[in-house]
Protein backbone atom coordinates (compact mmCIF):
# COMPACT_ATOMS: atom_id res chain seq x y z
CA UNK A 1 0.00 0.00 0.00
CA UNK A 2 1.14 3.18 -0.90
CA UNK A 3 2.19 5.47 2.08
CA UNK A 4 -0.26 8.54 0.71
CA UNK A 5 -2.91 6.20 0.72
CA UNK A 6 -2.30 4.49 4.11
CA UNK A 7 -2.22 8.19 5.94
CA UNK A 8 -4.93 8.90 4.22
CA UNK A 9 -6.78 5.75 6.05
CA UNK A 10 -5.55 6.67 9.14
CA UNK A 11 -6.68 10.40 9.03
CA UNK A 12 -10.33 8.88 7.70
CA UNK A 13 -10.32 6.21 11.00
CA UNK A 14 -9.62 9.30 13.02
CA UNK A 15 -12.24 11.28 11.76
CA UNK A 16 -14.51 8.68 12.02
CA UNK A 17 -14.00 8.11 15.58
CA UNK A 18 -14.09 11.81 16.20
CA UNK A 19 -17.79 11.60 14.81
CA UNK A 20 -18.17 8.66 17.29
CA UNK A 21 -17.15 10.21 20.14
CA UNK A 22 -19.00 13.42 19.92
CA UNK A 23 -22.15 11.19 19.27
CA UNK A 24 -21.21 9.45 22.39
CA UNK A 25 -20.75 12.41 24.46
CA UNK A 26 -16.79 12.49 25.23
CA UNK A 27 -17.54 13.19 29.09
CA UNK A 28 -19.93 10.03 29.13
CA UNK A 29 -17.75 7.99 27.29
CA UNK A 30 -14.91 8.77 28.90
CA UNK A 31 -16.82 7.64 32.20
CA UNK A 32 -18.18 4.49 30.47
CA UNK A 33 -14.13 3.78 29.38
CA UNK A 34 -13.34 4.08 32.96
CA UNK A 35 -15.39 1.64 34.33
CA UNK A 36 -14.96 -0.97 31.80
CA UNK A 37 -13.03 -4.15 33.35
CA UNK A 38 -9.86 -4.13 31.09
CA UNK A 39 -9.21 -7.30 32.27
CA UNK A 40 -11.59 -8.46 29.58
CA UNK A 41 -8.82 -7.25 26.75
CA UNK A 42 -6.53 -9.70 27.32
CA UNK A 43 -8.74 -12.25 26.54
CA UNK A 44 -10.23 -10.67 23.69
CA UNK A 45 -6.75 -10.52 22.02
CA UNK A 46 -6.20 -14.41 22.88
CA UNK A 47 -9.70 -14.86 21.36
CA UNK A 48 -8.69 -13.04 18.09
CA UNK A 49 -5.11 -14.60 17.59
CA UNK A 50 -6.49 -17.90 17.94
CA UNK A 51 -8.95 -17.31 15.24
CA UNK A 52 -6.11 -15.99 12.92
CA UNK A 53 -4.46 -19.66 13.59
CA UNK A 54 -7.46 -20.81 12.18
CA UNK A 55 -7.58 -19.22 9.31
CA UNK A 56 -3.90 -20.21 9.12
CA UNK A 57 -5.66 -23.85 8.60
CA UNK A 58 -7.81 -23.07 6.15
CA UNK A 59 -4.91 -20.73 3.71
CA UNK A 60 -2.67 -23.58 4.16
CA UNK A 61 -5.40 -26.06 3.37
CA UNK A 62 -5.92 -23.91 -0.12
CA UNK A 63 -2.59 -23.76 -1.04
CA UNK A 64 -1.40 -27.23 -0.60
CA UNK A 65 -4.77 -27.91 -2.63
CA UNK A 66 -3.07 -26.38 -5.49
CA UNK A 67 0.28 -27.77 -4.65
CA UNK A 68 1.75 -24.54 -3.79
CA UNK A 69 3.66 -25.99 -0.68
CA UNK A 70 5.70 -23.44 1.93
CA UNK A 71 7.56 -23.94 4.69
CA UNK A 72 5.66 -23.75 7.56
CA UNK A 73 7.88 -20.28 8.87
CA UNK A 74 7.41 -18.70 5.41
CA UNK A 75 3.85 -19.45 5.46
CA UNK A 76 3.21 -17.98 8.72
CA UNK A 77 4.97 -14.63 7.52
CA UNK A 78 3.04 -14.47 4.99
CA UNK A 79 -0.09 -15.53 6.14
CA UNK A 80 0.38 -12.79 9.20
CA UNK A 81 2.27 -9.95 6.97
CA UNK A 82 -1.12 -10.37 4.93
CA UNK A 83 -2.82 -8.84 7.89
CA UNK A 84 -1.83 -5.98 7.33
CA UNK A 85 -3.73 -5.40 4.28
CA UNK A 86 -7.23 -5.56 6.83
CA UNK A 87 -7.79 -1.71 6.10
CA UNK A 88 -7.76 -2.01 2.42
CA UNK A 89 -11.49 -2.34 1.39
CA UNK A 90 -13.15 -5.57 1.74
CA UNK A 91 -9.26 -7.13 2.52
CA UNK A 92 -8.50 -6.86 -1.36
CA UNK A 93 -5.03 -6.06 -0.50
CA UNK A 94 -4.47 -9.16 1.01
CA UNK A 95 -3.65 -10.54 -3.00
CA UNK A 96 -0.52 -8.92 -1.71
CA UNK A 97 0.31 -12.40 -0.17
CA UNK A 98 0.34 -13.83 -3.66
CA UNK A 99 2.67 -11.61 -4.35
CA UNK A 100 4.92 -12.48 -1.09
CA UNK A 101 5.13 -16.22 -2.26
CA UNK A 102 6.23 -15.11 -5.85
CA UNK A 103 9.00 -13.35 -4.19
CA UNK A 104 9.95 -15.81 -1.70
CA UNK A 105 10.13 -18.99 -4.04
CA UNK A 106 9.33 -17.72 -7.49
CA UNK A 107 5.12 -19.39 -7.60
CA UNK A 108 3.66 -18.43 -10.10
CA UNK A 109 0.50 -15.46 -9.15
CA UNK A 110 -2.31 -17.44 -11.22
CA UNK A 111 -1.77 -20.06 -8.53
CA UNK A 112 -1.44 -18.06 -5.51
CA UNK A 113 -4.20 -14.90 -6.24
CA UNK A 114 -6.92 -17.53 -6.94
CA UNK A 115 -6.29 -18.66 -3.81
CA UNK A 116 -6.16 -15.47 -1.90
CA UNK A 117 -9.49 -14.61 -3.57
CA UNK A 118 -11.19 -18.28 -2.71
CA UNK A 119 -10.09 -17.73 1.05
CA UNK A 120 -11.22 -14.19 1.01
CA UNK A 121 -15.17 -15.94 -0.31
CA UNK A 122 -14.80 -18.78 2.12
CA UNK A 123 -14.27 -15.91 4.78
CA UNK A 124 -17.71 -14.00 3.61
CA UNK A 125 -19.36 -17.13 3.70
CA UNK A 126 -18.60 -17.61 7.06
CA UNK A 127 -19.89 -14.20 8.15
CA UNK A 128 -22.69 -14.42 6.22
CA UNK A 129 -23.50 -17.68 7.90
CA UNK A 130 -23.25 -16.55 11.47
CA UNK A 131 -25.24 -13.31 10.51
CA UNK A 132 -28.13 -15.83 9.64
CA UNK A 133 -27.89 -16.76 13.23
CA UNK A 134 -29.28 -13.77 14.32
CA UNK A 135 -31.72 -12.67 11.92
CA UNK A 136 -34.57 -13.10 14.36
CA UNK A 137 -33.22 -10.07 16.24
CA UNK A 138 -33.12 -7.75 12.78
CA UNK A 139 -35.46 -9.47 9.67
CA UNK A 140 -34.67 -6.68 7.72
CA UNK A 141 -30.91 -7.94 7.50
CA UNK A 142 -32.35 -10.55 5.63
CA UNK A 143 -31.83 -8.68 1.91
CA UNK A 144 -28.21 -8.08 2.30
CA UNK A 145 -28.01 -11.93 2.99
CA UNK A 146 -29.66 -12.93 0.15
CA UNK A 147 -28.10 -10.59 -1.84
CA UNK A 148 -24.71 -12.06 -1.23
CA UNK A 149 -25.39 -15.63 -1.30
CA UNK A 150 -27.11 -14.94 -5.44
CA UNK A 151 -23.43 -13.17 -5.73
CA UNK A 152 -21.69 -16.39 -4.59
CA UNK A 153 -23.61 -18.68 -6.46
CA UNK A 154 -23.07 -16.66 -9.70
CA UNK A 155 -19.26 -16.78 -8.74
CA UNK A 156 -19.55 -20.28 -8.43
CA UNK A 157 -21.42 -20.97 -10.95
CA UNK A 158 -19.41 -19.32 -13.76
CA UNK A 159 -15.85 -20.93 -12.45
CA UNK A 160 -17.62 -24.55 -12.47
CA UNK A 161 -19.51 -23.82 -15.93
CA UNK A 162 -17.72 -24.63 -18.70
CA UNK A 163 -19.91 -22.21 -21.10
CA UNK A 164 -19.46 -19.78 -19.17
CA UNK A 165 -16.01 -19.95 -17.84
CA UNK A 166 -15.07 -20.54 -21.83
CA UNK A 167 -16.63 -17.72 -22.80
CA UNK A 168 -15.28 -15.50 -20.07
CA UNK A 169 -11.63 -16.88 -20.49
CA UNK A 170 -11.95 -16.17 -24.16
CA UNK A 171 -13.07 -12.39 -23.64
CA UNK A 172 -10.19 -11.91 -20.93
CA UNK A 173 -7.48 -13.81 -22.89
CA UNK A 174 -8.11 -11.43 -25.51
CA UNK A 175 -7.60 -7.64 -23.33
CA UNK A 176 -4.74 -9.94 -21.79
CA UNK A 177 -2.20 -9.60 -23.77
CA UNK A 178 1.09 -11.99 -22.92
CA UNK A 179 -0.53 -12.64 -19.64
CA UNK A 180 -3.43 -14.58 -21.89
CA UNK A 181 -2.32 -18.22 -20.53
CA UNK A 182 -2.12 -16.93 -17.11
CA UNK A 183 -6.13 -16.51 -17.18
CA UNK A 184 -6.43 -20.24 -17.96
CA UNK A 185 -4.03 -21.10 -15.04
CA UNK A 186 -5.89 -19.02 -12.87
CA UNK A 187 -9.25 -20.62 -14.14
CA UNK A 188 -7.67 -23.80 -13.25
CA UNK A 189 -6.77 -23.30 -9.65
CA UNK A 190 -10.08 -21.74 -9.33
CA UNK A 191 -11.90 -24.57 -10.33
CA UNK A 192 -9.81 -26.96 -7.93
CA UNK A 193 -10.00 -24.38 -4.95
CA UNK A 194 -14.39 -24.46 -5.28
CA UNK A 195 -14.85 -28.38 -4.80
CA UNK A 196 -17.67 -29.09 -3.10
CA UNK A 197 -15.30 -30.98 -0.19
CA UNK A 198 -13.25 -27.59 -0.14
CA UNK A 199 -15.57 -25.02 -0.06
CA UNK A 200 -17.89 -26.54 2.45
CA UNK A 201 -14.89 -27.52 4.95
CA UNK A 202 -13.40 -24.16 4.52
CA UNK A 203 -16.37 -22.27 4.98
CA UNK A 204 -16.98 -24.06 8.28
CA UNK A 205 -13.60 -23.37 9.38
CA UNK A 206 -14.38 -19.46 8.63
CA UNK A 207 -17.73 -19.66 10.78
CA UNK A 208 -15.71 -21.09 13.93
CA UNK A 209 -12.73 -18.61 13.31
CA UNK A 210 -15.12 -15.37 12.94
CA UNK A 211 -17.06 -17.04 16.16
CA UNK A 212 -14.32 -16.51 17.76
CA UNK A 213 -14.26 -12.97 17.09
CA UNK A 214 -17.75 -12.73 17.64
CA UNK A 215 -17.44 -13.79 21.52
CA UNK A 216 -15.41 -10.64 22.00
CA UNK A 217 -18.26 -8.57 21.46
CA UNK A 218 -19.75 -11.15 24.32
CA UNK A 219 -17.25 -10.41 26.50
CA UNK A 220 -16.48 -6.56 26.08
CA UNK A 221 -19.95 -5.99 27.16
CA UNK A 222 -19.51 -7.74 30.09
CA UNK A 223 -16.46 -6.08 30.64
CA UNK A 224 -19.04 -3.01 30.53
CA UNK A 225 -21.52 -4.90 33.48
CA UNK A 226 -24.03 -5.62 30.58
CA UNK A 227 -25.05 -8.44 29.53
CA UNK A 228 -26.20 -9.96 25.51
CA UNK A 229 -26.65 -13.49 24.21
CA UNK A 230 -23.78 -15.09 22.89
CA UNK A 231 -26.39 -15.35 19.87
CA UNK A 232 -26.96 -11.97 19.75
CA UNK A 233 -23.61 -11.36 19.95
CA UNK A 234 -22.72 -13.65 16.85
CA UNK A 235 -25.24 -12.16 14.80
CA UNK A 236 -23.94 -7.86 15.73
CA UNK A 237 -20.28 -8.55 15.00
CA UNK A 238 -20.44 -10.97 11.78
CA UNK A 239 -23.74 -8.45 10.05
CA UNK A 240 -21.83 -5.43 11.12
CA UNK A 241 -18.57 -6.74 9.58
CA UNK A 242 -20.36 -7.46 6.44
CA UNK A 243 -21.72 -4.34 6.43
CA UNK A 244 -18.16 -2.67 6.35
CA UNK A 245 -16.93 -5.55 3.53
CA UNK A 246 -19.70 -4.72 1.24
CA UNK A 247 -19.02 -0.63 1.65
CA UNK A 248 -15.85 -1.08 0.06
CA UNK A 249 -14.46 1.41 2.40
CA UNK A 250 -10.72 0.76 3.58
CA UNK A 251 -11.10 -1.54 6.96
CA UNK A 252 -14.94 -0.73 6.65
CA UNK A 253 -14.41 2.16 8.29
CA UNK A 254 -17.06 4.30 9.75
CA UNK A 255 -19.77 1.43 8.66
CA UNK A 256 -18.31 -1.63 10.78
CA UNK A 257 -18.29 1.06 13.89
CA UNK A 258 -21.34 2.98 13.19
CA UNK A 259 -23.47 -0.30 12.51
CA UNK A 260 -22.46 -2.13 15.51
CA UNK A 261 -22.63 0.89 18.21
CA UNK A 262 -26.32 1.91 16.46
CA UNK A 263 -27.66 -2.20 17.11
CA UNK A 264 -26.04 -2.22 20.43
CA UNK A 265 -28.15 1.37 21.18
CA UNK A 266 -31.34 -0.54 19.51
CA UNK A 267 -30.99 -3.80 22.01
CA UNK A 268 -30.99 -1.74 25.20
CA UNK A 269 -26.71 -0.08 25.45
CA UNK A 270 -26.81 3.68 26.20
CA UNK A 271 -24.85 5.57 23.29
CA UNK A 272 -21.63 5.65 25.32
CA UNK A 273 -21.09 2.24 26.25
CA UNK A 274 -22.27 0.90 22.41
CA UNK A 275 -19.74 3.06 20.89
CA UNK A 276 -17.09 2.53 23.99
CA UNK A 277 -18.04 -1.02 23.10
CA UNK A 278 -17.38 -0.64 19.46
CA UNK A 279 -14.20 1.67 19.76
CA UNK A 280 -12.95 -1.57 21.87
CA UNK A 281 -13.76 -4.32 19.32
CA UNK A 282 -12.58 -2.51 16.25
CA UNK A 283 -9.61 -2.19 18.43
CA UNK A 284 -9.15 -6.08 19.02
CA UNK A 285 -10.34 -7.18 15.37
CA UNK A 286 -9.27 -4.27 12.93
CA UNK A 287 -6.25 -2.68 14.22
CA UNK A 288 -4.67 -5.49 16.43
CA UNK A 289 -4.42 -7.34 13.10
CA UNK A 290 -3.29 -4.91 10.52
CA UNK A 291 -0.46 -3.78 13.81
CA UNK A 292 0.70 -6.91 13.96
CA UNK A 293 0.97 -7.78 10.23
CA UNK A 294 2.98 -4.64 9.75
CA UNK A 295 5.15 -5.82 12.48
CA UNK A 296 5.76 -9.03 10.75
CA UNK A 297 6.51 -7.89 7.85
CA UNK A 298 8.65 -5.27 9.11
CA UNK A 299 11.01 -7.39 11.38
CA UNK A 300 11.02 -10.49 9.62
CA UNK A 301 10.81 -9.47 5.72
CA UNK A 302 14.49 -9.51 4.98
CA UNK A 303 15.20 -12.98 6.87
CA UNK A 304 12.17 -14.27 4.06
CA UNK A 305 12.35 -12.85 0.90
CA UNK A 306 15.52 -13.72 -0.74
CA UNK A 307 15.42 -11.01 -3.55
CA UNK A 308 16.09 -8.39 -1.39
Amino acid sequence: MAKGKFWLIILFAVVVYLVMIIYANFGNLLLALEKFNWLYLPLMLILVTLAYFVRFIKWNFFLRNVDVNLPLKENLFVFFSGLSMTITPAKAGEIWKGWLIKEINGESLSKTVPVVIVDRVTDVIGLVILSFSGILFYKSGIYVLVILVILFAVFILAIKSETISNRLISILESRAGKYSGDIKDMHQTFKKSITSKYLVGMSLLAVFAWFLECLSIFFVIQGFGQYISVVLSAFLFSFSTLLGAVSFIPGGLGVAEASLSGFLVIFGLSSSIAVGAALIIRLVTLWFGAILGFLVYLIFNKKFIKSQ
